[in-house]
């Protein structure tokens, strides 16, 4: 888990309310974002958790409005991001800086904006080197048009929003029948917004609660920013602490001059334990070393702490789902073909 991409814990909250009120079994769905329910849930959840759930979620459901109803839900839902946009002077102001902190409601979702002079498209895509499945697209585009829907209220006419969606027109029929903004095929997942919709007045504004949640948002990404730091720093030192064989997490905690119970509760603040990013570290250190043909896989296996190669094996194929072998062997007929 790298936290570059994490998802307000109350997001998902919420759509696990939404999905056990639907009938669907969410018991996996726990272990798949790495919690439980007795446990005090941490205050994000890595992204590609997220997906993995949402993977499962499609697998349990023949409806195929669910991702469409689930993004109703959500921008019916007071979630701050929701409140930034319904507090904004107008649609211009709320949705350019709702998006800055879009990461918090939709995970792994891009949001590109292409103003024009008689109409806005905001284009939903995944993020740079990810993928996402078309549920999550659908999901995240149906909550931002919901959203602009709710705060146009009475003012909406039916050229102000216009949904794109790259389906088959049955599905575009059925959401159609589900939906207020009219839904066309297309090439992508995009939002249009007419020129006037985006810069109407909003009679509901309320600067002062707009700046107040604005200023919430920009001290939590600050905070988030030195946790990905601390994350950084973390895996850098305990890739050291492999190669010298000191582990522990007193060993960890005395090199960034903090309590054991100190690191804990930080490594909780970014969604991880102190055992899974001993997993990881020892992953990245296995992957830079293998690719050095002169170091034998079983001193590789020791090097990233595992007393028995077969040990170190079995890890390997589960980060990789390959063998070390077979993964040195590609790598260098990559290497030859360059």
């Amino acid at each position: 888990m790298s936290p570059t991409v994490q998802v307000d814990i109350v997001l998902v909250q919420h759509l696990l309310s939404f999905w056990d009120s639907q009938g669907i079994d969410i018991t996996p769905v726990w272990s798949l974002l790495g919690m439980t329910p007795a446990e005090p849930m941490p205050p994000w959840v890595d992204a590609d958790k997220l997906k993995l759930a949402h993977n499962y979620i499609a697998s349990q459901s023949c409806d195929r409005l669910l991702p469409a109803r689930t993004g109703r839900y959500l921008a019916q839902c007071d979630l701050p991001l929701s409140r930034l946009l319904k507090y904004s002077e107008n649609l211009s102001q709320g949705l350019v800086a709702a998006l800055r902190f879009i990461h918090l409601s939709a995970g792994n979702i891009h949001f590109a904006v292409s103003p024009g002079e008689h109409k806005v498209i905001i284009r939903a895509e995944s993020q740079a080197g990810l993928q996402l499945l078309p549920q999550q697209l659908l999901q995240g585009l149906l909550t931002l048009s919901e959203a602009c829907y709710q705060v146009l209220g009475r003012r909406y006419r039916d050229q102000d929003l216009l949904l794109q969606v790259p389906l088959d027109s049955d599905f575009v029929a059925q959401l159609n029948d589900f939906c207020v903004p009219e839904v066309v095929a297309g090439d992508t997942y995009a939002l249009e917004i007419s020129a006037s919709a985006w810069q109407q007045i909003n009679p509901e504004q309320q600067p002062i609660l707009y700046a107040s949640l604005l200023r919430d948002f920009e001290r939590n990404a600050d905070k988030f920013r030195e946790q990905v730091m601390l994350y950084s720093e973390l895996q850098r030192i305990l890739q050291g602490c492999l190669l010298k064989r000191q582990v522990s997490q007193e060993d960890v905690a005395a090199q960034l001059s903090i309590s054991v119970r100190n690191l804990q509760r930080r490594l909780k603040a970014l969604g991880t334990t102190y055992q899974a990013l001993l997993d990881e570290s020892r992953q990245a250190l296995a992957m830079h070393l293998i690719r050095d043909e002169s170091i034998p896989l079983y001193e590789i296996a020791f090097m990233v702490g595992y007393a028995e190669p077969s040990a170190f094996y079995k890890a390997f194929k589960r980060w990789t789902d390959a063998t070390p072998g077979d993964y040195r062997q590609t790598l260098g007929a990559e290497t030859g073909n360059v």
